[in-house]
């Protein structure tokens, strides 16, 4: 077995950081693609209002099989103090029963304990045990190096 790590990206960060993760744990990566279009600064805050009301999206990615990987790594951008709406769908969607989970976020300001209780509680409705969470803000900063202090943390 090996470990997965699930993101959902718009500005590439994210993606960085997943990739990053990926690389350290030797994990698989899977994407998760919301089929909204999000792109440029009026979709931005249009995407801010859908995460603050907690508005559903259609999403695509592979197919998998949680129960596959010894721990799950799960990323999201924060959004309005919020996990995006794609990987709340994500959750929705899949069981992760009895498996192992570290969530994580990425922003540029605050607002991340409230975005990480919100995805910890819907892994936690779907069975998930989170064993770990960390942020990681990205704003001028080297989030290569971050996303190394985090894991090292672990």
């Amino acid at each position: 077995m090996t470990d997965l790590v699930i993101y959902y990206t718009r500005t590439n960060k994210t993606k960085t950081i997943a990739e990053e993760i990926a690389k350290e744990k030797d994990a698989q990566l899977l994407e998760v693609i919301d089929k909204t279009n999000r792109d440029g600064s009026i979709k931005f805050l249009t995407s801010a209002i859908d995460a603050m009301r907690g508005k559903k999206t259609s999403i695509e990615y592979d197919a998998v099989d949680l129960s596959e990987y010894d721990t799950i790594y799960i990323g999201s951008p924060v959004w309005a103090s919020k996990p995006t709406p794609a990987i709340l769908e994500f959750v929705e969607e899949n069981d992760f029963n009895n498996t192992n989970v570290i969530s994580f976020v990425t922003l540029i300001s605050n607002g991340a304990d409230k975005a990480l209780d919100n995805l910890n509680d819907a892994i936690k409705s779907k069975g998930g045990k989170i064993i770990r969470s960390f942020s990681i803000i990205t704003k001028d900063t080297d989030i290569i190096q971050l996303t190394h202090d985090a894991l090292n943390d672990e």
